[in-house]
């Protein structure tokens, strides 16, 4: 993967959508508010992205430490 920052928008796109969502899901989900359900999910796969992304792009620095050695 060239570049995974594009994932950092799902988070936001479902943050936005999860009211709208609200309107046509079922209201409660294992015995907790539907909102509630789709907040917590997103909040452990906002997680889960980012370290998707860390792990993509996160030795895009390695070049300039090593060569920095001092």
């Amino acid at each position: 993967m060239k570049s995974a920052k594009w994932l950092a928008a799902l988070p936001v796109a479902a943050f936005f959508s999860g009211g709208w969502l609200s309107s046509v899901a079922p209201t409660f989900v294992f015995g907790m508010p539907f909102l509630m359900v789709w907040n917590v999910s997103w909040l452990v796969l906002t997680s889960l992205i980012m370290v998707v992304i860390d792990r993509a792009e996160g030795d895009l620095d390695a070049a300039d430490v090593k060569g920095d050695a001092r």
